[in-house]
């Protein structure tokens, strides 16, 4: 048997094999009769029928049955002996086989990128401290006090700032007429005198009609040259009453008084803050690690690995462009598979793992976390190939970032918590 690795642009190779007729036959042959004991044909006990018979009816089908099976087998002892990290599939080419030239296949495929580690050690990182301030833990109250608010129908008054509308939308044109099949019936509606849609319904009361308009944004982020006109029709009118701070508020989360609240606000607070700052630092040692260490991916690789990123996410963003998702999608997918590449490098390099012990622990850890029986939750982790490695991929995740903190140098500062930023669309 010939075989050969043919190198074929970066990240492509490809390997040509050639197994003569002779050894073909011997596989098929034995085939054969392993199939001759099972077999049963007319006239014949079973497993007793001559092979010369079982060859002329079975032969066809039992030699492109054999051929079939050995062509990946032969693919994979040669990716192993030439140590090659195939990444994807294996496209299969010019597969021929007659009993005179033997069997001759070609298969295609993408390999792993080699990467050479240039510097992943005393980077130099700026480290964001976060101070909470009184107005931060009075800004969390509130947005408890809003989530336990109720609502008192308004019946004849006028709609004020901060009230909720019950309201039927009809889209119009600018000359004010109806857009038919553009009707929202029932919406409930914030209104507030700082938003564009709703600041013209202060003052109405039910029954009343108004016209309203808001300026769309278009898929590609840029604002429409013209607004959208809609007619607001008022069906109900509520008020928004929160609950007062006291202790029977503060009951509601099992603490005594305002202040053993206010205490654990601001604990979570802190350590919210705390989460955000490791967050957006590993984020940043990362992607400087990417620059510094710069490597291309393989292209069809990347590109399914982009397409299946899109198709998990776009359920968790409806009703944005699919276009915007998909864009960010696709560079938050490049982005991870090129994380993944270098992450498995530096593991090689500072001959990181994860043993079971450690599996087991972080199982249990997660067990009371999420108030499990931790046995059965290791029982059904470690048992399952899946999940197990799915988890251990996790800590090998976490084990890795600690490992590069450890090896950076940071410089400190202070910022207020209100100037931590928005979470980005799309994390990895």
């Amino acid at each position: 048997m010939d075989v050969k690795v043919i190198p074929a642009e970066k990240w492509k190779r490809y390997i040509e094999v050639t197994v003569p007729a002779v050894e073909v036959e011997s596989e098929v042959d034995a085939a054969l009769r392993r199939y001759q004991k099972k077999v049963q044909l007319h006239g014949f006990r079973k497993g007793k029928a001559p092979l010369h018979f079982v060859k002329q009816i079975y032969g066809g089908a039992v030699r492109k049955e054999t051929v079939e099976e050995m062509v990946p087998r032969i693919v994979e002892e040669a990716r192993a002996k030439n140590g090659l990290k195939v990444i994807g599939g294996v496209e299969m080419e010019e597969v021929k086989y007659d009993e005179k030239d033997g069997l001759n296949f070609r298969a295609a495929m993408e390999v792993a990128p080699e990467i050479e580690l240039r510097q992943y050690k005393n980077l130099e990182f700026e480290k964001t401290l976060y101070d909470i301030a009184e107005a931060d833990v009075e800004e969390a109250l509130e947005s408890l006090r809003e989530q336990k608010a109720v609502y008192r129908v308004a019946g004849d008054e006028e709609v004020k700032d901060g009230y909720i509308v019950t309201a039927d939308l009809q889209k119009v044109d600018a000359g004010g007429f109806a857009i038919v099949g553009d009707k929202h019936e029932n919406q409930r509606l914030p209104v507030s005198a700082a938003d564009e849609f709703t600041r013209p319904l202060i003052g109405a009361r039910v029954g009343e009609t108004r016209r309203t308009s808001f300026t769309e944004q278009l898929p590609e982020g840029k604002p429409a040259e013209k607004p959208a006109y809609y007619q607001v029709s008022i069906k109900e009118i509520a008020e928004k009453v929160l609950p007062p701070l006291d202790e029977a508020f503060a009951a509601q989360y099992k603490f005594q008084t305002v202040e053993e609240l206010k205490n654990d606000v601001r604990t979570h607070l802190l350590q919210q803050a705390e989460q955000r700052t490791r967050d957006r630092l590993r984020r940043e040692i990362v992607d400087e690690l990417l620059k510094v260490n710069h490597f291309e991916l393989p292209e069809k690789t990347a590109e399914s690995y982009a397409e299946k990123f899109f198709e998990s996410v776009k359920a968790q963003f409806a009703g944005m462009p699919e276009e915007a998702i998909k864009n960010e999608s696709r560079a938050a997918a490049f982005r991870r598979l090129r994380w993944e590449f270098l992450r498995a490098r530096l593991v090689a390099a500072e001959n990181i793992a994860v043993s079971d012990d450690e599996l087991r622990d972080y199982i249990v850890q997660l067990a009371f976390a999420t108030k499990e029986e931790p046995q059965r939750l290791i029982n059904r982790t470690m048992h399952d190939d899946d999940k197990r490695e799915a988890v251990r991929g996790d800590l090998l995740e976490a084990k890795t970032l600690s490992f590069l903190e450890a090896h950076m140098k940071f410089r400190e500062r202070r910022a207020p918590y209100k100037d931590r930023g928005p979470q980005r669309i799309i994390t990895v």
